[in-house]
């Protein structure tokens, strides 16, 4: 299928906004491109080829989009790949990306918008919003919002893990949490968590009278432009446009579940598009304002990126956003991955400059290329690169078969001057994929592989045990969940997968 590319001069500024305007619906289908003015053209010279050479060595053909905006226009925006690969339909201005953690910025937004609305404050505390709200021991009922906002509440990272193939509502998140205990105290450690932030959505939910998606569509989304931004799926289907997941085995592969639940929402649940992120990246460069309307009151925006709490590396978190540097530039940045999607976004506070890369493959590098972005925008060379050995592996391995792939690995091992980055857990994410695509034979060679390499992992033994069993192996199946005891004895997964597989062939016996 053909892709339009639009091309602006500094004499069209004013088409782009038009056309700016114009992509947020769909008449966006089938663009690809938008270059404004020369700096644009500069970064398209440089950073283009750069993408496309990392993409072609990690045999990446998925999609990826960046976007680059300064002030209140965007002067650099591209999709690359295909937002569904096995239709052949190319990444698009219309392309739905998952963004993950990247989320979690939209929810503060809204508690900030509740705050201006004089419907919350920053010192309430949960139990206050949610009365039911209960974990164990005391220490829980002095969690307030800002706790959650700087990842210093207590509350575990995740207390709901694997639920994407059995979404619950959101309010389900209350029942995940009341067996748990703090890790801290409130406010005494920084601990990111993406279960507080599903809390925080009920606060959200119960001091606005709306859903927590209802509420950010209506006082965030909608008012910054954001048009083509959803939290909402149907159920077992995926809607037009809505990128597909992939992730990297042997080849780009298709990954399942969708990471879709609604009580993930508040910390991961958001699908949108390139073009919608580059208004949130404008409104970020203005304050809370866009086009001459507050989205959110310039003192009230500010909350967002006042720092609240160092890090453990040095730097400090605000509301959500963390606040770092790089090129000896404050950034304002959050990033964003769920198996399957990668996220990342910079905003250049002053120089009003921000930058957005999402792409539906996990392993798509969003990291270096939003920093070689950077790089190029601020007159540096981009810095070279090292790619996953995984990626010769694979390629060795379909060609030849394992042996010759376990020799390409150790000889990638020896040699410390090429491009090749080989750290044995490769293999271990590679094996994962395959057995999530339900490729079994090579599953099995390839975990057969990193099992000598690493017999101490009950996470490796499990699959391997998973691709046995379907090769109709079930002696060696049963081997390998028990080993997952051996272990750890507590080890859940590998219980229950040898207690069922037990049961099994006693029935049948």
């Amino acid at each position: 299928m053909k892709r339009n590319h639009i091309y602006f001069s500094v004499a069209l500024i004013a088409l782009l906004c038009s056309c700016q305007q114009n992509t947020s619906n769909e008449a966006a289908s089938n663009i690809t491109t938008i270059i404004v003015s020369p700096e644009g053209e500069r970064i398209d010279s440089l950073l283009t080829p750069y993408v496309k050479t990392l993409r072609s060595l990690t045999d990446n053909t998925a999609g990826l989009a960046i976007g680059i905006t300064k002030g209140n226009r965007i002067i650099y925006a591209r999709t690359f790949g295909y937002e569904n690969i096995a239709e052949k339909t190319e990444a698009d201005f219309n392309t739905l990306f998952h963004i993950a953690s990247v989320s979690k910025p939209f929810t503060a937004a809204a508690i900030v918008k509740l705050i201006q609305q004089k419907k919350l404050n920053l010192e309430d505390k949960i139990v206050d919003h949610i009365p039911e709200f209960k974990m164990k021991g005391e220490a829980y009922k002095h969690i307030t919002i800002q706790h959650i906002l700087n990842h210093t509440s207590g509350i575990p990272r995740h207390v709901s893990e694997n639920n994407w193939l059995n979404p619950k509502p959101l309010e389900a998140n209350l029942d995940f949490v009341k067996d748990f205990e703090l890790d801290f105290e409130p406010g005494s450690q920084f601990n990111y968590s993406n279960s507080a932030f599903d809390i925080l959505g009920i606060v959200i939910s119960r001091a606005s009278g709306l859903s927590y998606a209802d509420y950010v569509t209506t006082h965030i989304l909608k008012p910054a432009g954001m048009t083509q931004s959803t939290f909402i799926k149907p159920k077992n289907t995926l809607p037009p446009h809505w990128a597909v997941p992939y992730s990297y085995g042997l080849e780009t592969q298709e990954w399942t579940p969708f990471p879709h639940a609604e009580n993930y929402l508040p910390s991961s649940g958001l699908q949108t598009t390139l073009l919608d992120m580059c208004q949130w990246g404008m409104l970020h460069a203005n304050q809370g304002s866009l086009n001459g309307k507050h989205v959110i009151e310039n003192s009230y925006f500010k909350l967002l990126t006042t720092p609240t709490y160092e890090t453990p590396w040095g730097n400090t978190i605000g509301l959500s956003w963390f606040l770092q540097s790089y090129l000896e530039r404050p950034i304002i940045m959050h990033t964003g991955s769920d198996t399957g999607f990668e996220a990342i976004m910079y905003i250049y506070p002053n120089e009003d400059i921000s930058i957005i890369v999402m792409a539906n493959r996990d392993f798509a590098r969003t990291g270096r290329i939003i920093n070689a972005a950077s790089e190029i925008i601020y007159n540096q060379t981009p810095k070279t690169y090292q790619v996953s050995a995984k990626y010769k592996f694979a390629e060795t391995y379909k060609a030849h078969g394992i042996t010759r792939a376990i020799t390409e690995w150790n000889e990638l091992k020896k040699d410390t001057t090429d491009i090749y980055n080989v750290d044995d857990d490769a293999i271990l994410t590679t094996g994962a994929i395959l057995e999530n695509g339900k490729q079994w034979k090579a599953t099995k060679e390839i975990l057969d592989y990193y099992t000598s390499l690493n017999d101490q992992s009950t996470y490796a033994w499990r699959l391997l045990g998973n691709a046995n069993l379907n090769l109709k192996d079930t002696t060696a199946a049963i081997q390998c969940y028990q080993k997952t005891l051996d272990i750890n004895p507590d080890y859940t997964k590998g219980k229950i997968a040898l207690e069922s597989l037990l049961k099994t062939k006693s029935t049948t016996q």
